[in-house]
């Protein structure tokens, strides 16, 4: 078992979470056709940002294992819950804005935009944007393509905590073959989340704690004073330079990241008073982070298209700071923070035990043929 997070570990992983996401922002903020590049010093942030979302999410998802979600259908439902209460609005969200931006300057959309097909709305529920060697995503939602990575990795997490006996195994490898292996490449690093959360329970002394989370910290900014690789986590493996060059840039991030956060677990109670002073609000802007991260570049793209003003303008600039964010908090009160109403959905959909299908699922995560009991 893993160690059970105490509420200053939690705060903390609270305001890295928007923080990221606010890094990802500020990086499209700077695309070309959006503010001319006025932004541009935010050029690799957005692609170190995602490497700490895989790490935060193993974190998370061996957590919310350990804690509440040990049964397979509460952690099927709790997972499609908090994807699909955020997914689906963003989905009709991204098809509405990129109608209006579309009709209002096209000049906008001349970045990376894939105009929404019912092959592609398919893909994009089902997270198969990114299987093998595709890279799609709807619309403007450059940043969908993540989920192509993430969910598959709770789905091989699931198959590895809950089909039980040797057919575990099979059942992670049968899942990272479906997906490709730009997908399974990056596993390992989404594995190191779930590694760090369990090594957050070894008795770790506070002088430790401290070197940990301060090193890791100057090991971070000093990685910012080096080159770095401008290939994404989703470019086709290949054994050329810059490719492997980018996975290890993407491993030293992820590793330095899992540092930090076991790390700050262990001193975690010195930060608990100015922590807990502001635990509200702290919460309350880490519940919109998966809404700021989704939902971002296409109400970017539709503010640039009705922006009085040419995408060199300051103002242009101005706008796309401020309402960004905003907007982005306001459609998380109707998306993620709704996640309770989905819940239910989910719970409604996926019944506890009918029929043979249920029986067969449940022998399965067994590890064992229906009807041997």
């Amino acid at each position: 078992m893993g160690f059970m997070m105490n509420r200053s570990t939690s705060l903390y992983l609270d305001i890295v979470r928007p923080a990221a996401a606010l890094a990802v922002l500020l990086y499209h903020v700077g695309d070309e056709n959006l503010s001319a590049g006025q932004l541009n010093i935010m050029s690799s942030a957005g692609f170190q940002a995602v490497d700490i979302f895989f790490v935060l999410s193993g974190f998370v998802i061996a957590h919310v294992y350990v804690a509440r979600e040990s049964e397979a259908r509460r952690f099927i439902v709790s997972r499609a819950a908090r994807i699909y209460s955020v997914v689906i609005p963003v989905l009709i969200l991204t098809a509405i804005l990129d109608a209006i931006g579309l009709r209002e300057n096209p000049a906008v959309y001349q970045g990376p935009f894939q105009p929404f097909t019912p092959g592609l709305a398919i893909r994009s529920v089902l997270f198969l944007g990114e299987q093998w060697n595709a890279h799609r995503f709807p619309g403007s939602d450059g940043p969908y393509w993540s989920l192509g990575f993430e969910v598959w990795y709770y789905v091989a997490f699931a198959a590895f905590v809950f089909v039980r006996g040797w057919m575990r195994w099979l059942a992670v490898a049968a899942v990272l073959v479906l997906i490709g292996p730009k997908v399974a490449i990056m596993f390992p690093a989404w594995l190191m989340g779930v590694a760090a959360y369990h090594a957050c329970r070894w008795p770790l002394s506070a002088r430790a704690g401290w070197a940990c989370f301060i090193l890791s910290i100057a090991a971070f900014a000093g990685f910012q004073a080096v080159p770095h690789s401008d290939l994404q986590q989703f470019a086709a493996v290949s054994f050329s330079a810059a490719r492997i060059g980018s996975m290890a840039q993407d491993y030293f991030v992820a590793f330095v990241f899992c540092v930090n956060i076991v790390g700050f677990s262990a001193i975690s109670d010195r930060f608990a008073p100015v922590l807990e002073r502001h635990g509200a609000i702290i919460r309350w802007i880490a519940g919109g982070t998966f809404s700021v991260y989704l939902a971002h570049l296409p109400i970017m793209h539709v503010l640039a298209a009705v922006s009085p003003w040419p995408p060199s303008s300051r103002w242009t600039l101005a706008l796309l700071v401020v309402v960004t964010p905003v907007a982005c908090m306001a459609f998380a009160e109707l998306s993620e923070r709704r996640k309770a109403m989905w819940r239910a959905a989910m719970d409604w959909l996926l019944p506890a035990r009918s029929g043979a299908a249920a029986s067969f699922a449940h022998a399965l995560l067994r590890g064992r043929p229906a009807g041997s009991d």
